[in-house]
C-alpha cells in the first residue's frame, strides 16, 4: 500500500537547494539527486533503487514560472510528473476542472495508455519546481516486478484521484 507522505516546507527547501542542476549535470547525477528523495515520492517509494534506476529515464527537475504550461491538452507525451514545490491549475477544454498541490502526480494515464494529454497543466503559483520521468517498458525483460509494482502504485493513485473526484461530485 503507498503512503501518503506529508511535506515540510524546510524539506523542500534543502531539496531545492540540493537539485539545483547546472545543465552539464549527468543523467546519473540527476539519478542520484531522485534516490535521495525517492522515499518521499509515494509512487517509487517502495522500489528498489537499482531496478528504479533500470525502469525510469529522461529524468528532469524542471522549474516552472507562474503561468508556464506544463502539459498541453492534446499533446501525446510520455512523462510522468511529480510536483516538488509549487501548486498547478487543471483546465480541460479551457475549464479550470482541478488543482495540483506540492506532493502530487499527474500525468499518468496518457504516460501508461500512450494516448493524448486529456489537460492542460499550468503553473498557478509563482514557481513551481517538477520532476518528469518516463517508463521504460522495455525493462520488463529484466526488472518485471519492479515495473508490476510501479504500475500498482500508478493504479493506486488513479484511483485515489477518481474517488476524490466522486466524493466532490457527490457533495454538490
Amino acid at each position: 500500500m503507498i503512503q501518503q507522505v506529508n511535506y515540510d516546507p524546510k524539506d523542500i527547501e534543502k531539496f531545492l537547494e540540493a537539485t539545483e542542476i547546472a545543465d552539464e549535470n549527468s543523467d546519473l547525477q540527476i539519478l542520484d539527486k531522485l534516490l535521495s528523495v525517492q522515499s518521499k515520492i509515494s509512487i517509487i517509494a517502495n522500489i528498489d533503487p537499482s531496478d528504479l534506476e533500470a525502469i525510469v529515464y529522461d529524468l528532469k527537475f524542471i522549474q516552472y514560472q507562474h503561468r508556464d504550461h506544463v502539459i498541453e491538452e492534446g499533446d501525446i507525451t510520455q512523462e510522468i510528473f511529480f510536483v516538488f514545490s509549487g501548486e498547478c491549475q487543471v483546465f480541460h477544454k479551457n475549464k479550470k476542472v482541478g488543482d495540483i498541490k506540492t506532493g502530487k502526480t499527474f500525468g499518468e494515464p496518457a504516460a501508461i495508455f500512450n494516448t493524448k494529454r486529456n489537460a492542460t497543466v499550468v503553473c498557478s503559483s509563482q514557481k513551481a519546481t517538477i520532476l518528469s520521468f518516463c517508463i521504460d517498458n522495455d525493462a520488463i525483460r529484466f526488472c518485471a516486478p519492479a515495473l508490476a509494482l510501479l504500475y500498482k502504485n500508478l493504479a493506486f493513485q488513479i484511483n485515489s484521484k477518481l474517488e476524490s473526484m466522486n466524493d466532490n461530485l457527490l457533495k454538490k
